[in-house]
């Protein structure tokens, strides 16, 4: 069995920004997945998908200078503050990954378990590694959720945003979409725009639209009032962006609450004069039944006036991730039930390190310990800096010469 000090599950923004720092210090590890798949996929669906965050808030984060967003962006004639096209930025990934990580492994992990060493780490080629400590960086792509009431329906009439090959092919289709956040009005405005004759079920008594703020021109009081942080406008988000560990401190019960009803869901300002007006959009109103009739679905839709049917051909979900461990079916479950939880995320120390000795967890699913910064890239450089600072600590107090890696 090969060994390696610390195995690294993902080469997504947050597994490949820590590969860069623990390279830059020399710490031996391997890093596994193909990189950017989740972004490069989800670019692949169609055109004009853009990031909602600002670029400069959309780096990943490496020790060496030139490696952000913009700086990859600017040489090229691309956009540097808003909207930066997902497809750009998984180009940016893969270039980020080709300069940084270039020994990212792009296979896939199949099984991590415990082991006397640490822990047993099984990949899809076949290779049986131990691994003294284990970082699991998926990103969002284990986690897409449906609402459990179309869990009757089979996938060819369901399917959520994060999971739709191509727009295009819904052409002629009658959709209805669950949702009014970004990945939902997202859908709405790239179905029209392929032909197909989408419509907006929404909870809430109105679809909320952020506003465009302007990149130069903001006199210092407006800079003072509302200072820029890669989380937005403002002083909590310049606050949750400058102190990123401070959250960690909070009282667990205050921090779930805060976490949970921290930015509701909304659209980009771009994005608004491609769905208003032009999808149709019912407010207030829930689905609470679905079924399957000739080759469609028949929806049961409930509102303040009461109940109504809608028969459409395909249901799309843009009702985000439930960030819970067990949704990844990798991980040995017996693994999995050792690690202590906030509402089904991973309960993390100060250094990302779960109730399991070794096992840590970066990235969107680490946002219930340390706040919202950590569902967006720009969490990615707190993430390096601290697990790697805090293995180069682990190896300097063992009395031990740091392994020079090969991957450094």
């Amino acid at each position: 069995m090969n060994r390696t000090n610390l195995a690294i599950i993902g080469a997504g923004p947050y597994g490949l920004s820590l590969a860069a720092h623990l390279g830059s210090k020399n710490i031996e590890h391997r890093i596994f997945g193909r990189p950017m798949q989740f972004w490069s996929d989800v670019a692949r669906a169609g055109n004009e998908r853009y990031l909602k965050s600002y670029c400069f808030g959309t780096s990943l984060s490496s020790p060496n200078p030139g490696f952000s967003l913009p700086e990859y962006n600017q040489p090229r004639g691309l956009e540097t503050f808003e909207p930066c096209s997902m497809s750009n930025f998984a180009d940016y990934g893969t270039w980020f990954q080709q300069n940084n990580v270039a020994w990212a492994e792009p296979v896939d992990v199949v099984r991590v378990a415990r082991h006397a060493e640490g822990f047993s780490v099984l990949l899809a080629n076949g290779e049986h590694l131990a691994a003294g400590q284990v970082v699991i960086a998926t990103g969002l792509a284990k986690y897409a959720t449906v609402p459990a009431v179309f869990a009757s329906l089979p996938e060819s009439l369901v399917i959520h945003t994060s999971k739709i090959d191509s727009f295009a092919a819904f052409k002629g289709r009658n959709i209805a979409i669950i949702g009014a956040g970004q990945s939902a009005l997202e859908a709405a405005a790239l179905l029209h725009e392929a032909g197909a004759t989408p419509q907006l079920l929404v909870r809430e008594d109105k679809v909320r639209w952020h506003d465009r703020i302007p990149q130069h021109g903001r006199s210092l009081w407006q800079q003072i009032r509302a200072p820029k942080s890669g989380l937005g406008f403002g002083p909590k988000a310049w606050a949750l962006t400058q102190f990123p560990s401070g959250l960690n401190r909070m009282p667990e019960p205050w921090r779930a609450r805060f976490v949970k009803g921290h930015l509701p869901p909304e659209g980009a300002w771009w994005l608004r004069d491609r769905v208003e007006n032009l999808v149709p959009m019912k407010l207030s109103t829930t689905v609470v039944e679905a079924r399957e009739s000739a080759g469609g679905v028949v929806l049961r839709l409930k509102n303040s006036r009461g109940e109504s049917q809608l028969k459409v051909d395909q249901v799309i979900a843009g009702s985000g991730y439930d960030m819970n461990i067990d949704r990844l079916d990798f991980v040995d479950p017996a693994l999995r039930a050792d690690v202590r939880r906030i509402d089904g995320s991973p309960r993390l120390n100060a250094n990302f390190e779960s109730s399991v000795k070794g096992f840590r967890f970066i990235g969107p699913i680490s946002a219930m310990s340390f706040g919202p910064l950590f569902r967006f890239v720009a969490g990615a450089e707190y993430s390096a800096q601290t697990v790697s600072g805090h293995l180069a600590r682990q190896v300097s107090r063992a009395s031990m010469p740091l392994e020079v890696s090969s991957h450094a």
